[in-house]
């Protein structure tokens, strides 16, 4: 008896250790810099630097910016010790580069490795070792929504955990090979358009005022840019970002969480050196962007006939909220969201329709896998809802971005439209004019759905109004005279 109740008292003390060491390997990042936005100070000081640290996507493949994303979302959506299991370095995580979307296991006749190889570092094809029986199939995770498959090579290590290969193999066959016709993303070229004209405008106002940025997953490059605003004696550093909606994920607990870091890191090298910081408010606070996709609408329904029936959907890309309820999105959403909302509303009415309706879904993680009892409303719900009640079109819009990128040309899309129409996650993109917002319809029965794009060329006016008025509501508080 003695014997049992000692084994039990050791084994609650287990219970309760390891209890304890979950929650503080998973407990929330401090400082809380939402907290600290919250309360700043946002007089700026003396010489003033601009640095804009936004999740940017290169134009072409790179390996280092799918890396570092795949190492975030690890430390981010996968709780300890669980994400020691998906940082695991299994082997080489090999694609079929026609066939690279698959859900079941097939013959494969052509593999590649995360670099784009057919070949191992012997020379064998990596074809050849998977007819030897030295490649394995992996299913795809159940706790990934529509998920595909690999071939794993378990010969040597990859220098990398697996599903970080997996990912940057889908990413560069997909998302810039295959995937697209023109074979590279515009999330860049479209940001620094926006982001080159506020700095123009911000240097013409506010004479002296140095203004850099930088993708927010290049890690050292933004920190060599800031290291290059500080050297050059700013005293106060502003950071915005050209995302509509602040949120943890990308910037409190990413690129402005880094950014304090790297300037704490040379206050540290210059002793009695210290540095005001100041995060701009998000551009989603400011009406010109709400007026940029309220534009782009109006000229869609221009287009209907009259007597049609409407939905139109308020796209953002979605979270798993019941897990993240901490998260600053939900808290700064309102103003620009709702208020979208209201006003989207307003316009149906100045139109002669049938009937309208006006609903905001997310685009991710409102499935089966994160959401089974359907609390949050998936765009690829709505879409059905609107089938079967025979409105003759959606429209949606996608307002949580200001530039095309994988998310809107194809991850969300095999979401979004799954079992719809005829969507094939195959059919390559075909973007030929960035400056023209991407736009694809989708038919089902009577219901027309319209994907309305991203605000470029003509609409990008009010994105970098937006953009400017946000940078410049902290930069206004100065004194300049």
């Amino acid at each position: 008896m003695a014997i049992l109740l000692g084994i039990l008292i050791t084994l609650g003390i287990a219970i309760i250790f390891l209890y304890g060491l979950y929650k503080y390997k998973n407990r929330l990042l401090k400082p809380d810099y939402y907290e600290f936005y919250k309360t700043q100070d946002t007089v700026p000081i003396g010489k003033i630097g601009i640095f804009v640290p936004s999740l940017i996507m290169p134009e072409k493949h790179d390996h280092t910016f799918f890396y570092n994303i795949t190492r975030k979302i690890f430390g981010v959506i996968i709780p300890w010790p669980f994400r020691l299991l998906a940082q695991m370095d299994k082997g080489i995580a090999l694609l079929d580069p026609v066939r690279f979307h698959e859900d079941e296991e097939f013959t494969p006749t052509k593999l590649e490795d995360p670099f784009g190889n057919e070949l191992d570092l012997d020379g064998t094809p990596y074809i050849q070792k998977h007819k030897e029986g030295q490649v394995v199939w992996v299913p795809p995770s159940k706790n990934i929504y529509l998920d595909h498959g690999y071939f794993l090579y378990t010969g040597r290590k990859g220098g990398m955990p697996s599903l970080s290969g997996k990912i940057i193999n889908k990413a560069r066959i997909w998302y810039y090979t295959r995937g697209i016709v023109q074979q590279k993303l515009p999330h860049w070229e479209e940001t620094f358009k926006i982001i080159d004209k506020v700095f123009k405008r911000v240097r013409e106002k506010h004479d002296g005022v140095e203004c850099l940025a930088e993708s927010s997953l290049y890690y050292h490059r933004m920190k060599e840019k800031l290291f290059e605003l500080l050297d050059a004696g700013c005293d106060t550093i502003v950071l915005a970002a050209t995302m509509p909606i602040y949120s943890h994920f990308e910037e409190f607990n990413s690129s402005f969480r880094h950014s304090f870091e790297y300037i704490h890191e040379w206050e540290k090298a210059h002793p009695g050196k210290k540095i005001k910081i100041i995060m701009a408010p998000p551009m989603g606070h400011f009406q010109p962007l709400r007026q940029a996709f309220l534009e782009m609408l109006k000229d869609r329904l221009n287009a209907i006939p009259e007597g049609s029936d409407v939905t139109v959907a308020v796209m953002v890309h979605g979270m798993p909220w019941d897990h993240f309820q901490w998260e600053a999105w939900l808290k700064f959403a309102p103003p620009y969201r709702d208020k979208l909302l209201e006003e989207i509303g307003e316009l149906l009415k100045s139109y002669k329709l049938g009937r309208t309706n006006v609903v905001t879904c997310q685009d991710e993680f409102a499935n089966p896998v994160w959401d089974s009892k359907e609390k949050h409303l998936s765009t690829n719900r709505v879409y059905r809802n609107a089938i079967r009640d025979g409105y003759d079109y959606v429209i949606s819009l996608p307002i949580e971005y200001c530039a095309e990128n994988s998310d809107t040309l194809f991850q969300h899309a095999q979401e979004i439209f799954h079992d719809i129409g005829d969507y094939d996650i195959y059919d390559a993109v075909d973007y030929q004019d960035f400056s023209v917002p991407y736009t694809r319809e989708i038919r089902e029965g009577k219901t027309r759905i319209i994907y309305n794009g991203i605000p470029v060329g003509k609409y990008q006016k009010h994105v970098t109004e937006a953009f400017y008025q946000s940078i410049d509501s902290v930069l206004s508080k100065r004194n300049w005279h």
